[in-house]
């Protein structure tokens, strides 16, 4: 691997950022993002980021099913509901907001339970397309278009 290829590949390691990594290995400003984009389809910068992140994986202790487990409470804890509560002037203090029937309400963290969930669904493969829908066989559909008649003068 080229000495440049190395520096590039060390800094995107280190930043995720391929413009700025394609810069601080030399590549001009002008040409930094189109560079990277080449660079990042390389195979033996691909193979040389896989050992790094491979690397710093055993030296961290952060695996695949750390990030996984992760993502795993962050969805449980998102979905679990909470009282909605508010701030009570008189008593200082926050108190459970009520309906208009009495009953305490609850929210939720939708938003932060689905991302957690897409990523674990990122990870494990959920969202590749399957052999089954490979070999889907695509519908057509025969159209037969008639001219429209002249209309008589």
């Amino acid at each position: 691997m080229q000495e440049n290829h190395k520096r590039f590949a060390d800094k995107y390691f280190e930043t995720l950022n391929g413009a700025e990594s394609a810069r601080y290995a030399g590549y001009s400003e002008s040409s930094a993002r189109q560079e990277a984009v080449r660079l990042l389809d390389r195979e033996d910068i691909q193979e040389y980021l896989q050992g790094l992140r491979k690397e710093y994986s055993e030296k961290s202790g952060l695996t695949k099913e750390w990030v996984m487990k992760r993502f795993e409470h962050i969805s449980d804890a998102c979905v679990k509901a909470k009282p909605v509560m508010q701030w009570d002037k008189g008593l200082k203090e926050f108190i459970p907001v009520e309906d208009e029937h009495g009953n305490p309400v609850y929210e939720f963290d939708s938003s932060g339970a689905n991302k957690a969930t897409e990523m674990i669904g990122k990870i494990i493969g959920a969202f590749e397309i399957d052999n089954e829908q490979l070999n889907k066989v695509p519908t057509t559909f025969n159209v037969n278009i008639v001219p429209p008649i002249p209309e008589a003068e």
